[in-house]
């Protein structure tokens, strides 16, 4: 039995991935813009916490500044809000809200979807990485996912991710998110079952908890 770990960050990862979903949600719930010392007061932190934050979610585009003059005399003071912003999170949730029939259908259907978004986007194509653990980090690094460890037993293959872009949409709707995730992988493990020297199949768990989704893929030869 081989095994493989890379996880030396993953604390520190998942800790300021769950912060950061608490800064967000202080700037939702609010009536509008707030300074950073509403924020650290509202989330009982350091202030000089609370501004880091700000700043790497303003940074990755979730959050804008502004000014409010205060009431008095002084100058005006930095705020923060919500960014305008329409990513593939949001049309992913009104897809799952309006997809209609049963779990099982809506994951099969959402499966269909993502082996179609592989060839869109040009992820389903002939990649260099020899084998599937490589070949599947390599394409989650693509799409902005973040692995926190990688796991080999007895042919199979454990991936952990953290950091996954749709999981506000995991908490209400995980058999769209499972099945986006699966027919997006596997079509890009079949699109280079060649060079793996076979096939594989993938199953995916995704698992909100704490504001982070943290999604298992568990890849198994395919013996069929």
């Amino acid at each position: 039995m081989s095994l493989q770990r890379h996880d030396a960050d993953a604390a520190p990862d998942r800790a300021a991935g769950r912060q950061r979903q608490n800064v967000l949600g202080v700037l939702r719930e609010a009536a509008g813009p707030v300074d950073v010392h509403a924020v650290a007061e509202r989330l009982q932190i350091h202030v000089t916490t609370a501004r880091f934050h700000l700043a790497a979610l303003e940074s990755q585009g979730y959050v804008r500044r502004g000014s409010a003059r205060p009431a008095g005399a002084g100058r005006p003071k930095l705020t923060y809000e919500l960014a305008p912003r329409l990513d593939y999170a949001d049309i992913v949730s009104l897809f799952a809200a309006h997809l209609g029939g049963t779990a099982a259908e809506r994951e099969e259907r959402a499966r269909r979807i993502g082996a179609d978004l592989a060839h869109r986007v040009r992820l389903a194509r002939r990649r260099d990485e020899s084998t599937v653990a490589d070949l599947v980090v390599a394409t989650l690094a693509d799409l902005g996912f973040q692995v926190r460890s990688v796991m080999s037993s007895f042919g199979e293959v454990t991936v952990q991710l953290c950091t996954c872009p749709l999981a506000q949409v995991a908490r209400t709707a995980p058999e769209v998110v499972r099945g986006i995730q699966q027919g997006l992988i596997q079509e890009v493990i079949d699109s280079n079952a060649d060079a793996l020297g076979g096939h594989h199949r993938v199953s995916v768990t995704p698992d909100p908890r704490g504001g982070s989704c943290e999604v298992g893929l568990v890849l198994r030869p395919d013996k069929s």
